[in-house]
């Protein structure tokens, strides 16, 4: 649609494949880009992306209704999907149209977010004070359906989750995330060891009476970290 405008177009299959063109030399003037991602969303591309290039022009492409206010400060403009193309195009025209304003102050990366899942309240209190002491912003449920609900519709950087849950165990959650998004790490908390099968949906297994608190947000840190510098395989 883009060509056909009259656009010279690239395009990214990742945040992570964008700033590697960018970096190589590829030359834009706009960047259309999503919010949702596999590795690293848009708010956290949009930031790397200002900080590098301050002067590129974004522009918001998502079918999220609301976007948090820090992504959308750090965007010109944004488009919800499903829109009629001639908004995009239109939108697309009115930012290259605006005079280049060059950044002046570094947009600093997005909070990570963590979405606890425990169904004692005690428990998922404590582990979301311990995840906030951390720098972390924390998502709670104390249920399943409470925790897709969130993962669905909030960003989420990484799954902290307890193995039984009111109703069903973790592992049936872990899939499901994983089908949604197969690059969110998800760590799992249990008191006993893994069953056979069960490490290869989650991406850590860890025994609670082990475990100690600075050693778990070791591990989360360093699955998102991981997760950031992974790229997809192939374009389909």
């Amino acid at each position: 649609m883009l060509t056909s405008a009259g656009y010279s177009v690239q395009t990214a299959i990742s945040g992570v494949d964008a700033l590697k063109m960018l970096e190589e030399g590829t030359e834009v003037d706009l960047v259309l880009l999503d919010y949702r991602m596999p590795g690293m969303n848009g708010d956290e591309l949009a930031a790397k992306l200002l900080e590098r290039y301050p002067h590129l022009k974004l522009i918001a492409v998502s079918a999220v209704g609301q976007l948090p206010p820090a992504f959308l400060q750090m965007v010109d403009a944004s488009v919800q999907k499903g829109h009629d193309p001639e908004t995009l195009l239109s939108t697309i025209s009115t930012v290259l149209a605006r005079p280049p304003a060059v950044r002046t102050n570094v947009v600093a990366a997005p909070t990570k977010v963590v979405l606890c899942v425990e169904d004692e309240k005690m428990q998922l209190q404590l582990r979301k004070m311990l995840f906030e002491s951390a720098g972390f912003v924390v998502l709670e449920a104390q249920s399943a359906a409470t925790a897709l609900e969130q993962f669905r519709s909030q960003r989420v950087d990484a799954v902290v989750m307890d193995y039984w849950l009111s109703g069903t165990n973790g592992t049936a959650v872990a899939e499901e995330m994983k089908r949604l998004s197969p690059r969110t790490p998800i760590v799992m908390l249990s008191g006993f060891s893994s069953l056979p099968g069960e490490t290869a949906i989650v991406d850590a297994w860890l025994r609670k009476a082990e475990v100690e608190p600075e050693e778990l947000i070791d591990e989360v840190r360093r699955l998102i970290d991981r997760g950031s510098d992974l790229r997809p395989a192939a374009i389909s």
